[in-house]
């Protein structure tokens, strides 16, 4: 199993795909950084440093937004790619047993997710300490914020890719993996919450996004960040229920496409 992870790894280090995933995380972490950096005051907009706790918090997890929408499609990536190249009947040639090429799969896109990670971490120290310094900010009050937000982030860069694996995994092809994984959390589950939290008052938090902002803390994107943001994050599950359902989210997609499309016949 080992070898059969590092090979994965490597597939995913030796192709463009991860890196263009990672290229386009560190530039919306960049503007996710900018974006912190925009506070409202009497009704006015400034770019100013951020002071108060929600603010630093947005600040160290600047990350979170791009992580919501390229984590899962470097999990698609990871395993759609050899069926748009048809390079997995070698794969499966040199390790027959499938069930083993499916979990090291998961096991190098939660890799590569949590690499994503510290790549936006590295742009929000890299853009956002010089910004903070600039602007008057105390660069000590960040780093209080990097226990609450950090651990939720990566965790929810890991759990995003597994998601996007397991749904690589069910759909096979890779624009229409990247376009379910996406239009689950970015518009089908906007729907749903509308409908289903708010008019009905049912439990959706247990949805791939919610979990996410579970994960992270609460975190919740700038564009909905208003006087009522931390109301709805209190709603939110705990952490730890949160990564349980993205795991479910993950897993359970993986479990799917393995007994409906990956147990087939591939040539």
């Amino acid at each position: 199993m080992t070898n059969l992870v590092r090979a994965e790894l490597f597939k995913l280090r030796t192709t463009p795909g991860p890196w263009i995933c990672v290229a386009v995380t560190v530039l919306l972490t960049g503007l996710g950084v900018t974006t912190a950096f925009i506070v409202a005051h009497h009704g006015a907009a400034h770019f100013s440093a951020p002071t108060t706790t929600a603010g630093l918090r947005s600040l160290v997890g600047a990350g979170y937004e791009a992580g919501v929408v390229m984590a899962p499609v470097l999990g698609v990536i990871c395993i759609t790619t050899e069926y748009r190249h048809r390079v997995l009947t070698a794969t499966l040639l040199l390790h027959p047993k499938r069930s083993e090429v499916v979990t090291a799969k998961v096991i190098a896109s939660v890799v590569w997710g949590l690499l994503m990670s510290v790549a936006s971490f590295a742009m929000v120290a890299a853009m956002g300490i010089p910004l903070l310094l600039a602007e008057g900010g105390s660069v000590s009050a960040m780093l209080h914020q990097v226990a609450p937000v950090v651990p939720g982030i990566l965790a929810a860069y890991a759990l995003l890719s597994m998601y996007g694996m397991g749904i690589g995994t069910l759909v096979k092809n890779q624009i229409g993996g990247v376009i379910l994984a996406l239009g689950i959390t970015l518009v089908l589950e906007p729907i749903i919450v509308a409908i289903f939290g708010s008019l009905a008052h049912i439990d959706v938090n247990f949805l791939p996004s919610r979990a996410t902002q579970a994960v992270a803390g609460g975190l919740v994107p700038r564009a909905t960040a208003n006087a009522n943001a931390g109301a709805a994050s209190a709603l939110l599950l705990s952490w730890w229920a949160g990564a349980l359902a993205l795991v479910g989210w993950g897993l359970g997609a993986s479990v799917l496409g393995y007994f409906v499309s990956f147990r087939r016949d591939v040539s």
